[in-house]
């Protein structure tokens, strides 16, 4: 699933090595069940089972923690760039009307206007 979304272009390749380790992670730990037995026992934890699930609960965090940084540099990102548009635009604004007033008075101090 994860290189379908990478080939759809729905997933970044930095976010879909991290997915892709963990699929790895997973599958091989669901092939090799004593290796959780192993890291249980070295880790001192009485029911193995609990390890996978405190290492996904670790892992969704690390990731949520992550999506949240990259999301907060985006929305400043947004707002910096809002910012300048609106800048741009004043000062595009600023200068049409410099524009006009010029052609309104060239055309005042030529006589062309006629005010009948």
């Amino acid at each position: 699933m994860t290189i379908q979304l990478i080939r759809k272009h729905k997933l970044r390749e930095e976010y879909a090595l991290l997915w892709l380790l963990a699929t790895i992670a997973i599958l091989i730990l669901s092939i090799f069940g004593s290796i959780v037995g192993a890291l249980a026992r070295f880790l001192n934890i009485a029911y193995s089972p609990t390890l996978p699930l405190v290492a996904g609960l670790i892992f969704a965090l690390v990731v949520l923690l992550s999506q949240s940084v990259a999301l907060s540099s985006q929305a400043n990102q947004n707002r910096d760039l809002a910012q300048g548009m609106a800048l741009m635009e004043f000062r595009l604004r600023e200068l049409e009307g410099e524009i006009d007033s010029k052609d309104t008075s060239h055309l005042e101090d030529d006589g062309d206007v006629d005010r009948s």
